[in-house]
């Protein structure tokens, strides 16, 4: 085998972007970024003494799941089979740190050797085609790459292979160099980015108009046009603090069945883009509030931004916090809709959110530990919560879901409806239509037919939409009465 790898040119394959679908500094980052954040001010201090540098403290102060890194299965097949058929070492040669490096190579076992960035020297661009060249000599080697820096390392490689799904690059190299072995992989589609923004929990902001409703602001076209630019406004920073939630939840999402496929966790965007998104999705709601938006709104939406921050960050595996914490997010929502156009403030509004989000806080976690049951697994991964919690989710969540309710009965039956409306009966009819809904979800739940995310659920429910537009009706029904009555 020795003198077969001496005579066959070595394999030396890059790792991010090539054989794992994402970028191990930009991975040790974002996981910094949330176990260790005071580190990050001594950042500076390590750029002086260089990236390299940088890249080892980096890697020292996190842990990564090795085993479920997004690895490219087609680009890991090639060369398992290189490895076995071939007769040549098959070299891991990267810009990472060579500790994460190392690791790597144990757990796929295919590398016969490392070549990796230490403390001194940062194995990239000029720097690895310098190191190949005099290890292996001119044309001495195979290098299988995916950026526009490679071209160097292809340029003293004896073969050209690539893995991209940048068209661009392709030509680029087909242009300079005789490509050995191309692999080519899909562009992420708008649709990607769409799923990463999670448009359709926008629908959680309409929310934000239930104060508007409540208070008979129908015809009055400028606080619907404020309420609008909230509800914008809201999108864009949930939007952010969704792509925040997915940063730190790689290792999570890559052990669950589903969330493994989402962008950021597959490998489909990179850390880099989930950075930018963030900062461009930010800046915008706060332009926008600045300039159109009462001051008090800007104020509800940094709690809204600083309690969703707290819940990625460690709140989130506090069992039963994270639930309040949830609900009480959905609850902010009213609020922010009560203060952007000035209505009056509703106890009843406020008791009925945070039972009736509590409740649907609840059906989602008991809908993950019903998944978990499946897998005959005991623990979430992430969260706090066991399979043997179950019951108890279920018995919380139906008790405060049939509070919401009793809290509109009693709702319609104060003084503040009997002055609003001359027939208040006709609001009788939400009562039952919300048992009915209530009911129907936690049986769903019970059943372990609820989508993991209730307001998913029920965007996509037919039954949903019609018990929505029954009670949408019963209001405005007993509106007019009032108004023409």
């Amino acid at each position: 085998m020795e003198d077969s790898i001496k005579h066959v040119p070595p394999l030396c394959v890059d790792l991010d972007g090539t054989l794992v679908k994402t970028d191990m500094f930009w991975e040790c980052f974002v996981r910094m970024c949330k176990t260790s954040p005071w580190k990050l001010f001594l950042a500076p201090f390590w750029l002086l003494r260089g990236i390299a540098f940088t890249k080892h403290k980096f890697a020292e102060s996190i842990k990564i799941d090795i085993a479920r890194l997004p690895y490219d299965d087609e680009v890991l097949a090639f060369l398992k089979n290189e490895a076995m058929h071939a007769e040549r070492g098959i070299v891991l040669c990267t810009g990472s740190d060579k500790s994460l490096a190392l690791k790597i190579s144990e757990h796929l076992g295919i590398f016969s050797q490392v070549i990796a960035t230490d403390k001194e020297v940062n194995l990239t661009g000029k720097n690895k085609a310098e190191i190949l060249r005099d290890r292996y000599g001119p044309k001495g080697f195979d290098y299988l790459g995916n950026e526009q820096k490679d071209m160097h390392i292809w340029s003293e490689s004896r073969k050209v292979l690539v893995a991209t799904d940048s068209s661009s690059l392709i030509k680029s190299v087909r242009k300079k160099f005789t490509a050995a072995h191309v692999f080519q992989r899909k562009s992420s589609s708008l649709m990607v980015y769409f799923k990463a923004l999670r448009i359709h929990q926008w629908v959680k902001n309409l929310l934000i108009f239930v104060p508007w409703i409540l208070d008979h602001r129908f015809f009055d076209f400028q606080s619907f046009f404020t309420a609008l630019l909230a509800f914008v406004v809201f999108g864009l920073v949930a939007s952010g603090t969704y792509i925040i939630n997915d940063l730190f939840d790689l290792d999570s999402d890559r052990s669950h069945t589903t969330k493994r496929k989402r962008a950021f966790a597959s490998g489909a965007l990179s850390i880099q883009t989930g950075i930018i998104a963030v900062a461009v999705l930010f800046t915008v709601a706060l332009a926008v509030s600045l300039i159109f938006l009462p001051v008090t709104f800007l104020f509800v939406i940094s709690v809204y931004l600083v309690c969703t921050l707290l819940y990625s960050f460690k709140l989130k595996t506090m069992p039963v916090l994270d639930v309040c914490i949830l609900a009480g997010l959905y609850t902010l929502r009213v609020i922010a809709g009560t203060v952007v156009i000035q209505a009056e403030w509703s106890f009843w509004l406020l008791a009925f959110s945070m039972f009736i989000f509590l409740s649907l806080a609840l059906a989602k976690r008991g809908s993950e530990l019903y998944n978990l049951m499946q897998m005959n697994r005991n623990e979430a991964s992430g969260r706090g919560y066991s399979v043997s919690d179950y019951p108890l989710l279920i018995g919380m969540g139906v008790a405060s879901g049939y509070i919401s309710i009793l809290i509109v009965a009693l709702y319609i039956n104060s003084e503040k409806v009997l002055g609003l409306y001359s027939n208040p009966e006709v609001l009788w009819v939400v009562c039952p239509v919300l048992l009915y809904w209530i009911g129907r979800i936690w049986l769903k739940t019970s059943r372990g037919e609820m989508d993991e995310d209730p307001i998913v659920f029920a965007i996509k429910d037919r039954v949903s939409w019609i018990l929505a537009l029954v009670c949408a009706v019963s209001i405005y029904s007993a509106y007019l009465l009032a108004r023409h009555g």
